[in-house]
């Protein structure tokens, strides 16, 4: 399905209480904000979410902001989302910015999306 941003795609598959967004395309600031209201949008209605990015070429920190986002919001209401089958750039920067074992379902380090890799709060030691 077309957005008003065409460097982009979506495909909702919805079957009883999971979700599939699959994705394709170049995905940045220009599509993050309708990004993060089909995310949403599919969290709401499904228990569990995925978010195929098999086919996405590129994301920015503003798409990874929003997959935050929507992941807490669904973990807040009882709910699932997971990234799945990132490859090439879109795997990498989700590895390099510390959050991909978290978008991907792996509950042993999901607090990598509470603060950047390598922060841990408070104040830096001298």
């Amino acid at each position: 399905m077309l957005n008003g941003d065409p460097t982009w795609q979506h495909r909702l598959l919805a079957e009883q209480d999971h979700t599939v967004l699959a994705l394709s395309g170049e995905i940045d600031v220009n599509g993050a904000g309708q990004l993060l209201d089909l995310l949403l949008h599919a969290t709401a209605r499904s228990a569990r979410v995925d978010v195929d990015l098999q086919a996405v070429e590129f994301i920015d920190s503003t798409v990874i902001s929003a997959l935050i986002t929507a992941h807490r919001t669904a973990l807040a209401a009882g709910r699932q989302l997971a990234v799945v089958n990132p490859t090439g750039h879109v795997a990498r920067t989700l590895r390099i910015t510390g959050v991909l074992a978290a978008l991907s379902g792996d509950r042993e380090n999901q607090s990598s999306t509470e603060a950047p890799a390598g922060d841990k709060g408070g104040s830096p030691s001298r």
